[in-house]
């Protein structure tokens, strides 16, 4: 699938192995395109499964650096730079709306961007010329609390604001196989079942994860499925999923690229 958004809103981004920023796959030649019908947006608010954090951190102004925060990956990886800026009114405008909205917000002038934010943002920002502000995934969050973050922040889309969620539909490190393997049916079965309930419209389809079909294999740990649930509260009410794109790397690892829109 390689339908476009029409306009900026709220999206969830799959990020895979920080090789995608190298690697010509379908899910690169996917975000390469992605931005090229939209509207440039005025600034990119991003959560990444790979900044977990003890309560809500959000970038400070100024440079964001670019964490390499991986091992054991070709040494051209570790050269790339993302050089992204977060705006000070628009660091200032995201930190109100969530204070007022009752959360405790702290600013961060040392994390950046993790992979999971600058990966795919290379791809379908490559100049790095918007904005961007990242926003950490507190600890012990749940399907429930990141959609009631996004929610809170949805408004933002109304300012210009690309949001986004960065993870994986399926995310087992220890059940990889050769790039360009078939999908196993865990893995093909578990995206339907998310399919299936991102379509009913409700979060309450997401309340109990353990009981999704083979969700252990899919997911050992949350953080990398739960930035879908921020990018699907974004959405706002009554946001339904567009599948944008969806392919498979290294047999398992799902690369799914949702927009949520009403």
């Amino acid at each position: 699938m390689t339908n476009l958004p029409t306009g900026p809103g709220s999206v969830f981004f799959a990020h895979g192995a920080p090789t995608l920023a190298l690697e010509d796959t379908a899910a690169s030649r996917f975000l390469k395109t992605f931005a090229g019908n939209l509207p440039v947006p005025e600034a990119i608010l991003i959560l990444s499964a790979h900044w977990e954090t003890d309560g809500l951190k959000l970038s400070a102004p100024g440079p964001l650096r670019t964490c390499h925060d991986f091992r054991g990956f070709p040494a051209p990886l570790y050269d790339i730079r993302y050089p992204a800026f977060a705006d000070e009114q628009f660091v200032d405008e995201t930190a109100r709306l969530l204070e007022a909205n009752g959360y405790e917000v702290e600013l961060d002038g040392d994390w950046g961007l993790d992979h999971g934010a600058w990966v795919p943002l290379s791809l379908a920002y490559p100049e790095a010329d918007v904005p961007v502000i990242a926003l950490s995934l507190p600890h012990g969050s749940t399907p429930e609390s990141v959609f009631a973050l996004g929610r809170v922040l949805a408004p933002l889309k109304d300012r210009g604001f690309l949001i986004a969620g960065s993870g994986n539909t399926t995310h087992n490190l220890r059940q990889i196989y050769p790039q360009g393997s078939e999908a196993p049916l865990w893995a093909v079965g578990f995206d339907r079942w998310l399919d299936e309930g991102l379509r009913s419209g409700s979060i309450g389809y997401f309340k109990d994860l353990a009981s999704a079909p083979d969700y252990r294999q899919n997911h050992p740990t949350d953080e990398h499925l739960l930035p879908l649930f921020f990018a699907f509260g974004a959405g706002g009410p009554g946001a339904k999923p567009e599948l944008l794109h969806r392919s498979y790397e290294y047999g398992s690892i799902s690369m799914s690229y949702f927009r949520f829109a009403a």
